[in-house]
C-alpha cells in the first residue's frame, strides 16, 4: 500500500513532466513552412493557355497553388479520405495512431500509416523515413511542431502543395493542369474525387497511363461511397461521377512560343504564375506560314527566319518567333533572333528623316540629291551602286537611297542621332565615331525587339515606351520618352506606307488596307529585313543564318518582304473605309500643293504641282526656282539682260550642277540656257541660287599632311546654279584654285597652314557665294 508522500511525490513529478512537456511544445522553433522546397513556373497565354510548366530545382513539377483557388470539392474529397478529423486534432490522431500500432506491430496482419495530414505533411516537408518506429516518433514530434505553429488553412494548403500525384508531379495545382489541363479551381467532381485518392499509392494510382487502372479505379469507388454517403446525389447523377476523366500523360505537356516563354523564365526567376499577353492562335498562325515559307526557299540557301508582332497601341507581345525550329542544333535553333543583336541594314533610316524633318531640314517633298558625294573620306554607294539625281525626300526614304540619307545625318548630326537610339534604349552602343556616318546603313546592331519599339514609337505619336510581355490586372500610367514630335511620326508614316508591294505580292485592287514598312539588308548580305505598321500590329521579320553566313538571296525586299506581307494578309487587318488613315486634328500640319518634280511650293513656271504635307513654322517652306523664265535674243541665240522688242520668253530647268551631272551620266538631256549677252553687266538680275560647298564639310575633321600624296590632300566641291560656270576657292581669305563648275579641286597646303579653324569660301562667276569653317589637323 502507497504512503501519501509517495503518491505525493509520484504526482509531482507527473506535474513536472507535463510541465515540461508543455514548455519543450511551447519552446519549439517555427520551421519554414516549405523548407528549401522551390517550385515550378507556369507560363500561360493572354487566354489562360498553357505555354510551359517548368521544373522546380529538384526536377520535379511542383506549382504552388494558394489553398483559396483550389476546388472546395477537392478539398472535401481529400479531407474525406485522408483526415475526416483534421480540424480537430492536434496534428496527432491518438485513436488512428493505436489503431493503426496494434495493427502493424502486434497483428502484424499488414502495414498500417495512421498518419494526419499534418503528418504527411511533416514526412514530405522534412523527408522523414517513416517506416520505422523511430521515424514515426520523429515525424509525430514535427507535426506537433508544425501544428504549434501554424493554422489549419497553412498546413493544409502546404500539404496540398507538396502531396505526391505520380512520378515527379506534386502538389493538386501541378495535378489538375498537368493530368486535366485546368487551374485546380476547375476540377470537376469526377477530377477532384480521382486526384483526392492519389497521395496514397501515387506508384500504383497515378493516371499517367489510364483512368482506369485497377488500383486508381477501386480507391476512387470507396471514396464515392463515402462521399455519396456525406453528400447524397441521385442515381443517374452516382453514374456520371463514375466515369473515369480523361487525363493527359505528363509527356505530352506543352512546349509553345519557347524562346518567348524562355526569355519571360529568365527574367521572372521568382515568378510561380505568368499570364503573358502571347496569343497563342497567332503565334500557330505565324509559326505555321514562316515554316511554310522556308521551306518553299530552302533552295535559295534561306534556312532560318525570325518575327515578333506587337500591338501598337498596348505595346504587348502578341507573337514572337524566335527561330524556325527551337530543336533544330543545324540552324542553332535555340538561339533567340528576336533579342539576337544583328545589323539592321536600312531600317533605321525613317528615324534620321524624322529627326530631320523635326529639325527644319526637310519636309516630305524636299529635293534632294542622290548623285555621288564624298564625306571626309567616305564616299558612300547605293546597293544598286547608281544614283538617281535629284529625289524628292519621300522617294528617297521609299527606295532606300543610301546618299540622301548620309547626307541628313551629317546635317542632323550624328551624336544627334546616336543619342536618340540611346533614349530608345537601344543597349551595347560603342561612341558614335565608332560607327561614323555608316550609322544609318545598319554600321551598330540592334535587336528585333528594339527595331519594334521603334517602329511601334512613329505610330504612337513619337512616344517610345517599352514592349510589354505580362497581362497586368492592375495598369499603371507607364512612362513613355518623346523621341520625335508627332507631326514628324505622322509624315516618316505616311512616307513609308507609299512603299508600294513587291510586284508579285500585290493586293487585290479593291483592298484599302495601308501598309507603312521598311526593309533592310545588312553588309555583304547576312541579314534581310523588312518592319511596318499595318492597322493595330506592328510587325518585324529578319530572314538569315545564325552562323552568319552570307547569302546572295538575302536581301530585304526579297527575301523579308514576301514573308512579312505573308504574316501581314494572315493577320486579316480589316481596311479603312476610304484606303486613308486618319488624321489627328490636333497635329500641326497643312497641304498644300508644291511642285511635284522641285518638292517647293509652285512658282508661276512650275508645269505640274501635287499636294504635300509640311509643319508650319518647322519646315523649310520656299518657292521653287528650278523653273525660270529665260528671255532670248533672237537674233543672236543668247540670254538678253532684259525682255525687248527682239527678245522671246522661253522656260528652262535650272539645276545644280551635282544633279547635272548625275542626268548626263542618266543620259536624261536637259536643256542648258545659253550665255548671257557680253553687254550685260549685272546678270545677278536673272535670280538663281548660290554654290553649295559640300567638301570640306563644317561637321567633320580633317587631318592632313602638307604636300604629301594624294590620299592626304583635301578635296573641294560644291553644287552650283545651271546658269553658272565657273567657281572661285579661297581658303582663309586666300585664292587657291579657279575650276570649271563641275570639277572638283585637289588641295594640297603648304607647311604655312597650321592645325585649327579655317575659312572656306566659293563664289561663281556670277558672284554668288557660300563659305563656312571647317576644322584642320596639320601632320608634320
Amino acid at each position: 500500500m502507497r504512503t501519501k508522500p509517495q503518491l505525493g511525490r509520484r504526482l509531482r513529478s507527473l506535474l513536472l513532466l507535463i510541465v515540461m512537456i508543455s514548455v519543450a511544445y511551447y519552446a519549439l522553433p517555427k520551421p519554414a513552412l516549405y523548407g528549401a522546397k522551390t517550385f515550378s513556373h507556369a507560363v500561360y497565354d493572354r487566354h489562360h493557355e498553357l505555354l510551359r510548366l517548368t521544373l522546380a530545382d529538384d526536377q520535379r513539377y511542383r506549382l504552388y497553388t494558394p489553398i483559396e483557388s483550389i476546388s472546395p470539392d477537392f478539398i472535401r474529397a481529400t479531407l474525406l479520405y485522408e483526415d475526416r478529423h483534421f480540424h480537430y486534432h492536434p496534428g496527432i490522431n491518438p485513436a488512428a495512431a493505436l489503431r493503426a500500432a496494434w495493427t502493424t506491430y502486434v497483428k502484424r496482419s499488414r502495414r498500417v500509416g495512421g498518419s494526419t495530414i499534418t503528418m504527411q505533411l511533416a514526412r514530405l516537408r522534412f523527408d522523414l523515413n517513416t517506416r520505422t518506429v523511430p521515424g514515426k516518433i520523429v515525424q509525430m514530434a514535427r507535426a506537433l511542431q508544425l501544428e504549434r505553429h501554424y493554422t489549419k488553412t497553412d498546413l493544409l494548403e502546404a500539404y496540398l502543395n507538396l502531396a505526391p500525384y505520380g512520378g515527379n508531379i506534386e502538389g493538386a495545382g501541378t495535378a489538375a493542369l498537368i493530368y486535366f489541363d485546368k487551374s485546380a479551381a476547375s476540377l470537376t467532381l469526377p477530377e477532384a474525387l480521382a486526384l483526392a485518392v492519389i497521395p496514397q499509392n501515387p506508384a500504383q494510382r497515378a493516371p499517367t497511363r489510364s483512368t482506369k487502372l485497377p488500383a486508381l479505379q477501386e480507391a476512387r469507388e470507396r471514396l464515392l461511397t463515402t462521399w455519396i454517403d456525406h453528400h447524397p446525389v441521385s442515381a443517374s447523377e452516382a453514374a456520371l461521377i463514375r466515369l473515369p476523366p480523361e487525363v493527359r500523360h505528363p509527356n505530352a505537356l506543352p512546349f509553345h512560343a519557347p524562346h518567348f516563354v524562355q526569355r519571360l523564365i529568365d527574367t521572372r526567376p521568382d515568378a510561380r504564375h505568368t499570364v503573358s499577353t502571347l496569343d497563342l492562335t497567332v503565334q500557330h498562325r505565324l509559326e505555321r506560314i514562316l515554316a511554310h515559307y522556308l521551306e518553299q526557299r530552302r533552295h535559295d540557301g534561306i534556312r532560318n527566319a525570325s518575327a515578333l508582332l506587337v500591338n501598337t497601341r498596348t505595346l504587348e507581345v502578341a507573337a514572337s518567333i524566335g527561330s524556325a525550329d527551337f530543336f533544330d542544333v543545324a540552324i542553332s535553333g535555340q538561339v533567340n533572333g528576336v533579342e539576337a543583336k544583328r545589323s539592321p541594314g536600312s531600317t533605321l533610316k525613317p528615324f534620321v528623316y524624322g529627326l530631320a524633318l523635326d529639325q527644319g531640314i526637310i519636309h516630305p517633298m524636299s529635293l534632294m540629291s542622290d548623285a555621288p558625294r564624298r564625306f571626309g573620306v567616305y564616299t558612300p554607294e547605293n546597293f544598286d551602286r547608281g544614283f538617281m539625281g535629284p529625289v524628292l525626300a519621300r522617294d528617297a526614304l521609299i527606295y532606300s537611297r543610301n546618299v540622301p540619307a548620309i547626307s541628313l545625318l551629317n546635317e542632323v548630326g550624328l551624336n544627334t542621332f546616336h543619342s536618340f537610339l540611346l533614349n530608345a534604349d537601344v543597349r551595347d552602343l560603342k561612341q558614335a565615331d565608332h560607327y561614323g556616318l555608316a550609322m544609318v546603313l545598319g554600321g551598330n546592331e540592334l535587336t528585333m525587339t528594339e527595331l519594334v519599339q521603334l517602329y511601334a514609337m512613329l505610330a504612337n505619336e513619337g512616344r517610345w515606351q517599352p514592349l510589354v510581355a505580362t497581362r497586368n490586372a492592375h495598369h499603371k500610367p507607364r512612362h513613355f520618352t518623346q523621341l520625335l514630335s508627332p507631326e514628324a511620326s505622322f509624315l516618316v508614316l505616311d512616307m513609308l506606307k507609299r512603299n508600294p508591294r513587291p510586284d508579285d505580292l500585290a493586293l487585290p485592287a479593291e483592298s484599302n488596307r495601308a501598309v507603312a514598312w521598311k526593309t533592310g539588308t545588312s553588309y555583304a548580305f547576312r541579314d534581310a529585313w523588312t518592319v511596318g505598321v499595318t492597322g493595330d500590329w506592328t510587325l518585324a521579320v529578319w530572314v538569315g543564318n545564325f552562323d552568319g553566313s552570307a547569302t546572295p538571296s538575302l536581301i530585304g525586299r526579297k527575301a523579308a518582304a514576301p514573308l512579312f506581307f505573308a504574316l501581314i494578309d494572315a493577320l486579316q487587318i480589316a481596311p479603312s473605309p476610304d484606303g486613308h488613315e486618319a488624321i489627328p486634328s490636333d497635329l500641326n500640319l497643312r497641304q498644300v500643293k508644291m511642285c511635284a518634280s522641285t518638292g517647293d511650293l509652285p512658282n508661276r513656271y512650275c508645269p505640274q504641282t501635287e499636294d504635300g504635307w509640311f509643319i508650319p513654322g518647322v519646315s523649310p517652306i520656299r518657292v521653287s526656282n528650278v523653273h525660270r523664265p529665260v528671255h532670248i535674243d533672237q537674233r543672236t541665240g543668247q540670254r538678253a539682260c532684259y525682255p525687248t522688242a527682239s527678245t522671246v520668253t522661253k522656260i528652262y530647268e535650272f539645276w545644280p550642277s551635282d544633279l547635272s551631272t548625275v542626268f548626263r551620266q542618266a543620259g536624261i538631256a536637259k536643256r542648258q540656257p545659253p550665255t548671257y549677252e557680253h553687254a550685260c553687266e549685272n546678270p545677278l538680275n536673272a535670280g538663281g541660287t548660290r554654290p553649295t560647298i559640300t567638301s570640306p564639310l563644317a561637321s567633320l575633321d580633317y587631318s592632313i599632311k602638307p604636300q604629301s600624296t594624294s590620299s592626304d590632300r583635301l578635296v573641294l566641291t560644291a553644287t552650283a546654279d545651271a546658269d553658272a560656270s565657273t567657281l572661285f576657292w579661297f581658303i582663309d581669305d586666300r585664292f587657291i584654285a579657279e575650276v570649271n563648275r563641275d570639277d572638283a579641286f585637289v588641295w594640297s597646303p603648304d607647311a604655312s597652314v597650321s592645325t585649327g579653324l579655317h575659312d572656306v569660301l566659293v563664289v561663281d562667276d556670277l558672284g554668288r557665294s557660300d563659305s563656312h569653317a571647317f576644322r584642320l589637323s596639320v601632320r608634320h
